[in-house]
């Protein structure tokens, strides 16, 4: 027990006043008048001893009562937190981290995590002394809001300024860099951190930060919501999208509620008009995963949502997704034979007949010193030569702003610097080319985890794989996805990426000495399947988390155009285009859902944000998970209440004692007073 007001313990020293007179009582000699002798036979009745005993009992009882009123005054409280502080013009820093990540905004009993908390926070300021310092933070993005005293009138103001994020803030990295901003002098040094805490950091933390052992910290949890439902994931099935094609779309929902959920309409929307629901039962703790089916509303960038019922936390109650609906692709073919270029010419014009959707460049080049594709969605190589050093970095370039290309290779003996594929495109490394003799080698597909060669638009696949007379043989890598493999385990069609763009890769050319593929009805549902995976816009539509930098690649005759980006809640930004790299980079990205790209007022491409993966609800940390990475007597857990400011008050500097010594010593004095009245049957008897 301390006591928060000790200079009142010098009240004690009026203890002398009940002993005094209880010394003076004993030596003073009283002289008794007596009317008969008769009554001394009275005196015999009564104890002398139990006088005396009465008036010891008296004194005790008047010091106790005295010495409980003193304690009382001296403000005593349980040993707390800060057992050693006692001191109230101790020099002290306090760092208060307000967390506005997602998750704070989930509700409960009416207000959000963070509406909350920033009240709390207010009710704990008064609990400081004046001359300890203040810093108030956010999490999303990482700042101070205030720094001063507790009397400082801007304070209220600062908390308020706190506004709900759809962000992750990684918030003990975040804490970490808080604290070691400045160096900090103060004697006393404490932190804390109003949030849900629902993952744990490890050893790092505390490495990280300054005198570690020197702080205390009180984490400040909100209860666990009772009643959520999450969407977990959305996916599409297919790679390619067209409109005559059912698209697949894969909805994961998870019940995080304690109770089963019944009757839980899920939604799915293409371009804001509902193409599909389900309603279903979910089991508590339980995951549950559906799928739809439906054709995409109209060409170009496809926006897709899936919704489930408004509950306790919004932002998991829907997910955004945008794919490439084809629209147009620039295709260029690159062979050094004018017979070479025109095989893949009848292909894609057996593809695309009317022009539609294809629009095709060829170009005959013998060596392919230079490679000018800027005004190319996707291009293929054939049977290439002469390739230089100059040329790879123009491929590279190209893939990585989200350009496709497809890849036939021929003799080894024609790439002089096949090196650089390796270095700077990561290319299968080729080794020898094999001829299969009298004979040929099958293919089959590699695996069924393969999406390239399903749903191919043929009567029966496998009597469709083309015959293999030569190729090149080559060796992968773990980024190489193998498609096709000849029946020996050799690759015949390798997908791997480069930046932003795919890369189709065949171990043999289009040549009846090499192999019949070009005679197979495969050949045309393939390479329409290739053209679309290595031409649409899948770079720029993928997603990314809130608060990310998003780019945006654009071909080089628009780099001129007025460029603006609108967020979710309609709020438009002009975006300047970097024209080094041929694209644009958007960083207000504070947002859930879709954003759109336009181009001279044009809508060219969008893109979906969606929540971070940690800011889904689970449950927090509690004492032993934190105890790993924070010794435990450095840390308190305090619940979010109404109580929170007395418990909190209490937890840092124990708990308050005077009301039960004022009571005790009440009780006390009024115990004397009845022990100290006359006995009315002896005044009877006198």
């Amino acid at each position: 027990m301390t006591f928060l007001n000790p200079a009142n313990l010098w009240f004690l020293s009026f203890l002398i006043i009940p002993i005094a007179f209880h010394l003076l009582n004993l030596l003073k000699n009283k002289k008794e008048d007596f009317s008969s002798l008769i009554l001394i036979k009275e005196l015999k009745q009564t104890s002398m001893r139990n006088v005396k005993l009465k008036k010891l009992i008296l004194l005790l009882l008047r010091i106790l009562g005295i010495i409980f009123l003193v304690i009382s005054f001296s403000k005593p409280v349980t040993n707390g937190f800060l057992h050693n502080w006692s001191v109230p013009e101790i020099d002290s820093r306090l760092y208060i981290v307000i967390d506005n990540s997602a998750s704070m905004g989930a509700k409960n009993k009416g207000k959000t995590f963070l509406e909350r908390s920033k009240h709390e926070v207010s009710s704990l300021i008064p609990e400081f002394k004046k001359n300890a310092l203040i810093s108030i933070f956010q999490t999303c993005p990482p700042k101070m809001i205030f720094e001063g005293y507790s009397d400082d009138i801007n304070i209220k103001k600062a908390i308020k300024s706190v506004k709900q994020t759809e962000s992750f803030d990684n918030i003990w990295n975040t804490t970490g860099s808080f604290i070691n901003r400045n160096k900090i002098n103060e004697k006393l040094k404490e932190c804390i951190l109003f949030s849900d805490l629902m993952h744990p950091t490890d050893s790092l933390f505390s490495k990280s930060i300054n005198n570690f052992i020197d702080w205390k910290f009180y984490f400040i949890q909100p209860e666990i919501i009772e009643e959520n439902l999450s969407i977990k994931n959305m996916s599409f099935v297919n790679r390619v999208n067209t409109l005559q094609q059912l698209s697949k779309v894969n909805t994961r929902v998870q019940n995080k509620s304690v109770s089963p959920r019944k009757n839980i309409p899920l939604e799915l929307l293409f371009n804001n008009q509902r193409v599909g629901q389900v309603i279903s039962e979910f089991s508590s703790n339980i995951e549950k995963e559906f799928q739809f089916q439906a054709y995409p509303i109209a060409e170009g960038i496809l926006q897709s949502k899936a919704i489930i019922p408004i509950d306790s936390y919004l932002s998991d109650n829907s997910w955004y997704h945008t794919v490439p609906v084809m629209r147009q692709i620039n295709c260029g073919i690159i062979g050094k034979s004018r017979e070479e270029v025109q095989i893949l010419e009848v292909i894609l014009k057996s593809i695309d007949p009317n022009k539609e959707f294809l629009n095709i460049e060829s170009r005959i080049q013998p060596s392919l010193n230079r490679l000018f594709l800027d005004e190319f969605d996707m291009v293929i190589i054939y049977n290439c030569s002469g390739l230089t050093k100059q040329s790879v970095k123009d491929l590279d370039n190209f893939t990585k702003e989200g350009g496709g290309l497809i890849w036939f290779e021929g003799e080894t003996s024609e790439l002089p610097n096949h090196e650089s594929l390796y270095e700077l495109l990561n290319f299968p490394r080729s080794t020898d080319t094999i001829n299969s003799g009298q004979g040929f080698f099958s293919t089959e597909i590699s695996t069924e985890e393969s999406d390239l060669l399903q749903n191919i638009r043929v009567k029966d696949i496998n009597k469709e794989l083309p015959k293999v007379f030569k190729y090149i043989k080559t060796e992968t890598n773990k980024d190489h996805m193998i498609h096709w493999n000849l029946n020996n385990m050799d690759p015949f069609l390798i997908e791997f990426s480069n930046g932003g763009g795919d890369i189709f890769y065949f171990s043999s050319i289009l040549n009846l000495e090499w192999n019949d593929l070009s005679i197979r009805g495969l050949i045309i549902p393939l390479m329409y399947k290739l053209l679309i995976l290595a031409g649409t816009d899948e770079m720029n539509t993928s997603s990314i988390f809130v608060d990310d930098v998003k780019w945006i690649s654009l071909q080089e005759s628009k780099l001129k155009n007025i460029w603006e980006v609108l967020s979710p809640s309609g709020q438009k930004e002009m975006i300047v285009p970097d024209y080094d790299l041929e694209g644009i980079q958007i960083t207000m990205t504070n947002e859930l859902g879709i954003y759109e790209v336009f181009s001279n007022g044009e809508q060219i491409t969008s893109f979906p944000t969606k929540l971070h993966n940690l800011e889904y609800l689970t449950n927090h940390l509690n004492q032993d998970d934190i105890n790993k990475f924070i010794p435990k007597d450095q840390f308190r857990i305090i619940p979010m209440d109404k109580n929170t400011s007395s418990s909190f008050a209490e937890i840092r500097h124990g708990k308050s004692l005077w009301k039960f010594f004022l009571y005790a010593s009440i009780f006390i004095f009024l115990i004397e007073t009845i022990v100290g009245l006359p006995n009315k049957k002896n005044l009877n008897k006198i």
